[in-house]
């Protein structure tokens, strides 16, 4: 479905010339979950934003080729990424009060694709949003339908970013850092709404993350990135449980252990 072969990404309005991603290789095949996991400033951001055709323009792929269903993306036209974009493959971002827009209701943010990609009537669209808004879990529809981003809690936000970026029944989901804004139980939520959309509708996952918690609570294989180059990949568990990098063992490494966490915290209430 997906094959990115050795794809490199340069920022080119600076002298000289910056590469953020290098000799990026990933393929992914209908309905996986495939996380993409590194520290802030390790390219994942950069390879999702190309996969969307949303690089800002003084970045460009140099290098490498991006193949998905069968058409060349890194030499789509704009207009080539109109067609693509919502209907094929979608995008969930970090931040949904800075995605969403503020000054349109619930109801006309979840049927931007609907009016883009299909013939469907008015009402036809606003059954269907309904429809996906009870599916992601947001209660009273009819009412969040009239509702504008600021009145939503944060899960709820992100619960109408992953309503719109189904709607469509995208091939591909990209989900860059989804969970990060949120507390660990709705974080919880989240991850177990995607799972359950990712079942039923078959849509493919990239998830984008820094935590490999995470990471490995959702996708079946990894890519781990460093300063934007590949430098592991593999099944979740075996690169988990026996990382062949040494940069792959100091992210494990840096995750707090929940014993740790707790005796820290039993700790202090002793100093009180």
């Amino acid at each position: 479905m997906l094959k990115m072969n050795h794809v490199t990404i340069m920022f080119q309005d600076v002298n000289p010339p910056q590469q953020v991603v290098e000799d990026f290789s990933l393929s992914m095949e209908p309905g996986e979950i495939v996380g993409i996991v590194g520290e802030s400033g390790s390219g994942k951001t950069m390879t999702a934003l190309s996969l969307m055709g949303l690089l800002k323009r003084d970045a460009h792929i140099t290098g490498g080729s991006v193949n998905f269903m069968g058409k060349d993306l890194a030499s789509q036209t704009q207009k080539g990424w109109e067609a693509i974009r919502g209907k094929e493959i979608s995008m969930i971002f970090q931040e949904p009060m800075t995605s969403l827009n503020p000054v349109l209701t619930i109801g006309r943010q979840m049927e931007e694709n609907l009016r883009l990609h299909t013939s469907l009537d008015k009402r036809e669209r606003y059954q269907k949003a309904l429809d996906m808004m009870e599916k992601v879990g947001l209660p009273q529809p009819e009412k969040l339908y009239g509702q504008y981003p600021h009145q939503l809690s944060g899960g709820m936000r992100q619960r109408v970013m992953i309503g719109a970026a189904l709607i469509g029944n995208p091939k591909l989901m990209i989900a860059d850092e989804p969970t990060t804004a949120l507390d660990v139980t709705i974080q919880a939520q989240i991850l177990a709404l995607l799972k359950e959309m990712n079942r039923e509708f078959g849509t493919a996952i990239l998830f984008i993350s820094h935590d490999l918690r995470v990471i490995r609570s959702i996708c079946s294989r990894v890519v781990v990135m460093h300063q934007g180059k590949m430098v592991e990949s593999g099944n979740v568990q075996e690169v988990m449980e026996a990382p062949q990098k040494e940069y792959t063992r100091r992210l494990l490494a840096s995750i707090p252990r929940r014993d740790c966490s707790l005796r820290r915290h039993r700790e202090e209430r002793l100093k009180q």
